[in-house]
């Protein structure tokens, strides 16, 4: 398989979040990842990884695992990012029997040493604690008044029997609230502060700043609350929710990863709080969550407070290109600055024969231009070694000329599912029609009923100018181009049945503008069309024969527009 990074957005020495960073590494990004997940993660794209969970025994003196044939596979991601450091979190929402161990001498001291015992048993870098609270039962755990004093007591023996070279760390509540940090942050390594569920709808849980919009509580809030109770800015870590918060009916719980929405939700951005929300019929928010924008400027909230990195919850709940992930690695590990990740570009693009001139200046365009849509692009010349679930990783897939037939089995798959679930946008050029039985290969017969129950017939050989007749002048894909424009020097393919009952056609050909003589005509040919009834953005442009039309300024025009569309709500 001959795969290629074409260049990255934003920096030309960021190669990409596998590369070499040019940045000094000062800040951390601490992800958590689950027991109950099965994703693995990139080991690149955070310094620390937070298993969640281990538990307080039933025993008050150990610690018990959940899964820990998953946190092994977890620890082996050291192999290929030695850096990474891997910490089993103790806790979590309705994890007791902390109180109990806590205020016994001999329950701690054991518990600490079997904290030591999982660290070199699992090769582990540290422990974090997550008792949600000291004090408090509001998870429906066992708490006492001592709990706080008993917290640091904890504290001085984890550290105490985990050395100075293992981490301990905490997650603690965005309010700062039931742990005295000024008695217990010196045996602490950083705090990770819990600034998200800090309000339900019709209140965002997660807003950096005050707004009519925000809860009880806010990032920014958080962060001062945890300054005042005595943690030092190099030793906080903000936290940040990959989820939403709020209504799950009519899909609104898949929404953080599919981004699309049912009629009658709407997405709205919080302008004081730096948040974007779904609003409901009514316009009230319904459901608090943060995207890519928002965690940028988060991002930058945490290096403008000289903060020592972030952190979310959880790596899983990110969507098929992590997003989120890439934009705080690429802000807080590279770029030293707020910036979102760019979108990821698949260009699919055969090599050699007919098209190769028209490739060749398709490329080298693509290259100039993925700076303005903000994206990475990466070439791939032959699909039958795709790796299994590759192109999910992709927010768009633009078939450059590379034909429907020679796929895997498995790569068809993946394309299908792509699709079906509307993972990403497509867009196909020329070539991409070729459907039909070829070189040994039979009809994908998906792939035609996709494209609108298409099956290749003949083509006009004798290449030649077509004068092409917009019918939908308000798509976004055909804005600034006039209601007919010419298409120089290409092949015109004609299909055995008309797609238009099946499809949104954008434009058509005059057959009669042929500068040549043809008896192959379809009579009604549209060229251009948007296949709707697929969740996702999906595109057909019937041209990419000639290197001439990387000099038009219609096509380009038309190109840029496709993209854009394809790659952004806007």
């Amino acid at each position: 398989m001959k795969k290629f990074v074409v260049v990255v957005l934003l920096m030309s020495l960021f190669l990409s979040l596998h590369g070499k960073q040019h940045v000094e590494q000062e800040r951390v990004v601490v992800a958590y990842v689950t027991s109950w997940t099965k994703m693995m993660p990139d080991p690149f794209l955070m310094t620390h990884i937070n298993y969640a969970f281990g538990h307080v025994n039933d025993q008050f003196n150990g610690v018990r695992i959940d899964n820990e044939a998953r946190l092994k596979e977890i620890v082996a991601l050291k192999v290929m990012n030695p850096k990474l450091k891997i910490l089993l979190s103790i806790g979590g929402w309705g994890s007791g029997r902390f109180s109990e161990m806590a205020a016994d001498v001999k329950l701690r001291t054991s518990f600490a040493k079997d904290c030591r015992r999982v660290v070199d048993e699992f090769g582990l870098d540290g422990i974090d604690i997550d008792w949600e609270y000291p004090t408090q039962s509001s998870a429906n755990i066992s708490s006492s008044p001592e709990d706080t004093k008993n917290f640091t007591l904890l504290m001085a023996d984890l550290r105490k029997y985990l050395g100075k070279k293992k981490l301990v760390t905490a997650a603690t509540v965005g309010d700062a609230k039931y742990i005295d940090f000024k008695s217990c942050i010196m045996y602490m390594d950083f705090v990770n502060m819990m600034s998200y569920d800090m309000a339900n709808p019709p209140r965002h849980h997660t807003a950096l700043y005050p707004s009519p919009y925000s809860g009880y509580n806010t990032c920014s809030q958080a962060m001062e609350a945890h300054l005042k109770a005595g943690v030092p800015r190099e030793k906080l870590v903000m936290g940040m929710a990959f989820y939403g918060r709020g209504e799950l009916k009519d899909g609104l719980g898949e929404f953080v990863k599919t981004h699309r929405l049912r009629a009658g939700y709407t997405e709205e951005w919080d302008d004081q709080g730096k948040v974007p929300y779904v609003a409901g019929k009514d316009g009230k928010l319904v459901l608090g969550f943060d995207n890519p924008r928002s965690l940028a400027i988060k991002c930058q909230y945490v290096i403008d407070q000289q903060l020592l990195g972030g952190m979310y919850w959880d790596y899983s709940s990110d969507d098929s290109q992590l997003d989120k992930a890439r934009t705080l690695a690429l802000s807080l590990l590279r770029e030293n600055r707020g910036v979102e990740a760019p979108r990821k570009i698949l260009v699919l693009a055969e090599r050699g024969g007919d098209h190769e001139a028209f490739t060749q200046a398709a490329l080298k365009w693509l290259e100039t231009k993925q700076s303005g849509f903000r994206a990475e692009i990466t070439v791939l010349e032959s699909v039958k070694e795709l790796s299994a679930g590759e192109l999910e990783k992709y927010h768009l897939i633009l078939q450059l000329n590379y034909p429907p037939f020679a796929w895997s089995d498995a790569a068809r798959k993946d394309m299908e599912t792509y699709i079906e679930r509307g993972i990403g946008s497509y867009i196909g050029l020329h070539h991409a029609s070729l459907l039909g039985d070829f070189e040994g290969y039979p009809l994908w017969k998906w792939f035609s009923n996709f494209l609108g129950g298409i099956r290749y017939k003949n083509y006009v050989a004798a290449t030649t100018d077509g004068v092409v007749q917009t019918e939908d002048a308000q798509h976004p894909v055909m804005k600034g181009l006039p209601g007919t424009f010419v298409i120089p020097s290409d092949e015109w393919y004609i299909y055995d049945a008309n797609q238009r009952q099946q499809v949104h056609v954008l434009a058509h050909v005059d057959e009669c503008s042929y500068q040549v003589e043809t008896d192959i005509k379809m009579g009604d040919h549209p060229v251009i069309w948007t296949i709707p009834n697929k969740p996702g953005r999906n595109l057909y442009l019937q041209f990419g024969h000639s290197e001439k039309l990387l000099s038009d300024a219609n096509f380009v025009r038309l190109m840029e527009n496709a993209i854009h569309w394809a790659l952004y709500d806007e």
